[in-house]
């Protein structure tokens, strides 16, 4: 795996009052932010994005049956080069020790994966579908 994290997703209680924070800390503009019902992102450069989702969400994510308010909960997700990068890294991920939580799946967007390290910390893979 070449080390890099293209998206930080952090676990919020509250998606719009933390949307309205994000923004005004962040002033950027609005082409540099993209909301869903489920979450917000602030595209900072090319390949690094900030992402607010529930946190109930991100607890489901990680296979975790609660989020506990208050604590520290976020998703470090790495951009792989294609689907059988993504694999490779799961193979990695069990030799090091940690854990896979959801294995490579295919969907309309791309390729991923979820697992965490030897600490529970959650991370997502993804090979991103390109344009035709």
């Amino acid at each position: 795996m070449q080390p890099r994290i293209n998206i930080i997703t952090i676990g919020v209680d509250d998606l719009e009052r933390a949307f309205a924070f994000y923004r005004a800390l962040f002033d950027l503009p609005d082409d540099s932010i993209g909301a869903g019902e489920d979450h917000v992102a602030f595209f900072m450069s090319d390949d690094f994005s900030f992402v607010l989702f529930p946190r109930e969400q991100i607890a489901q994510t990680a296979g975790k049956e609660v989020a506990i308010t208050g604590t520290a909960q976020f998703v470090l997700s790495h951009a792989a080069e294609s689907p059988e990068e993504v694999d490779e890294i799961l193979d990695q991920v069990l030799i090091a020790g940690g854990a896979i939580i959801t294995p490579g799946t295919q969907s309309e967007w791309g390729y991923s994966a979820y697992f965490e390290d030897s600490e529970g910390n959650v991370w997502e893979l993804m090979a991103t579908a390109k344009a035709n």
